[in-house]
């Protein structure tokens, strides 16, 4: 029973859309509209993708890799900070930290997949050698 749930919580981390894919058709079923349920999927997906993008940076480049990742989303939440606040007179947190999380979505999801097209490459390299 424990491997079991170690390979479904593998496979969810690895693949995270997984998650994705599987809150939007609960979502639909329950009625709700495709378009109000893709900023939902997205933010269920991030703290996976922050999961996701470590451990396959990890695979590929070995140890000290999440201090970048943590780093990066610490960099990108000041300068989003600092945009959000030169445009709006009303400075609001709770929409920042919506567009800065959505904004993570869109830079892990292009990390995952530079990383995961990377490992795969490199794997076939190291294989064919």
């Amino acid at each position: 029973m424990n491997e079991v749930v170690a390979a479904f919580l593998g496979m969810i981390i690895l693949f995270p859309f997984i998650v994705t894919i599987a809150f939007m058709v609960v979502m639909r079923k329950m009625g709700k509209a495709p378009a109000s349920i893709l900023g939902l999927a997205a933010d269920v997906t991030t703290p996976l993708l922050f999961i996701a993008v470590y451990v396959v940076s990890r695979a590929i480049f070995g140890q000290g890799i999440w201090v970048y990742i943590i780093g990066i989303a610490i960099i990108i939440a000041i300068v989003y900070a600092f945009i959000e606040r030169s445009k709006v007179k009303e400075f609001q947190i709770a929409r920042l930290l919506r567009k800065t999380w959505r904004f993570y979505f869109l830079v892990l999801l292009a990390a995952y997949v530079i990383l995961f097209i990377t490992g795969m490459v490199m794997k076939i390299v190291e294989y064919v050698r």
